[in-house]
């Protein structure tokens, strides 16, 4: 295997000099740049990213930050397709993942600093947005690069991001124009997740400019169930589900209505699992190859991805 000594000798300059044209060394002139990466392709020259990102004292590694997850959850399709996203994008530059997932928030700090601290990992792709998120605090208070995949708390903070408002109101218009419903009913999570309050959002907008009164189900808020929600909402005639996740879960109660319902993201394993015509498609593959084209051009602060609805 060829050394920079060996691309050194043959091109008549020093290993330093070598070096730092193969690192695009600003003190090195392009053509003499483009002459010693001429010898290495012709040497078949295979550097070690690593060792040169390690020089700068930070590891050719990139660190996805799930959002707090218990060791019982099933995992997220929206998550994994992201994932293959950011491996495709990281592929070409030479870097890799390395994964912090945790069930308390606690944990996960902890295992972020770790990354930090211990690995060497400098730049960071976030899962999730959350109100005074230590993790994120800590990233911030490090001066650390990393982007988050959703609408940002912190308003500094550089993110990737469906328009979700405008995803709600898309989703539940089409509901109503192809299906010929009048009055959608719109499920979300328990949880308090910025994309799902957009959606709601964007379906309440769909139903003002309808003059329909918006009728929202949350799952175990009140102890009303999807079924006793429904039935006590007899005007009820379609289903917006703010998270195909969410869906999985209510999908045997909601069979005994049989209404036209429609939902947030395409994933296959989705698709496996419930017999699902209308989805609003995320592309989150999209979303993961942008995230990584983000976090490496700091001076851009965010990226909108495109959403298409599938019927």
């Amino acid at each position: 295997m060829a050394t920079i000594k060996d691309i050194a000798q043959q091109a008549g300059v020093s290993v330093s000099t070598a070096s730092r044209a193969l690192n695009h060394n600003p003190r090195i002139s392009d053509k003499t740049r483009q002459r010693i990466e001429k010898i290495a392709e012709q040497l078949g020259y295979q550097p070690n990213y690593n060792a040169q990102n390690l020089t700068r004292g930070e590891s050719n590694m990139v660190g996805i930050v799930f959002p707090v997850t218990q060791d019982t959850a099933p995992a997220n399709p929206f998550h994994i397709d992201l994932m293959r996203g950011i491996s495709v994008a990281l592929k070409p530059i030479h870097y890799e993942m390395v994964v912090a997932i945790a069930p308390t928030a606690a944990d996960l700090l902890q295992s972020v600093k770790s990354m930090v601290e211990q690995s060497k990992v400098h730049n960071f792709l976030v899962f999730y947005t959350e109100k005074d998120d230590p993790v994120t605090n800590y990233l911030r208070e490090q001066g650390l690069n990393f982007v988050v995949i959703g609408h940002p708390d912190h308003h500094q903070d550089r993110f990737v991001d469906n328009d979700n408002v405008a995803a709600g109101k898309a989703a539940t218009d089409y509901l109503m124009e192809h299906h010929h419903v009048e009055c959608p009913a719109f499920l979300q999570s328990a949880s308090s997740w910025v994309y799902e309050q957009d959606r709601n959002h964007g379906y309440q907008q769909s139903m003002a400019n309808r003059h329909v009164t918006p009728l929202t189900w949350r799952f175990m808020v009140d102890g009303t169930t999807i079924t006793e929600f429904i039935t006590q909402h007899p005007q009820v005639d379609s289903i917006v589900c703010a998270d195909d996740l969410l869906l999985v879960r209510l999908v045997r109660q909601l069979q005994k209505f049989n209404l036209p319902t429609i939902c947030f993201n395409n994933s296959r394993l989705m698709g496996m699992l419930i017999n699902q015509e209308d989805k609003v498609d995320l592309q989150p593959r999209k979303l993961g190859q942008q995230a990584v084209e983000l976090l490496f051009h700091p001076q851009e602060r965010y990226r909108i991805v495109d959403f298409k609805i599938n019927g």
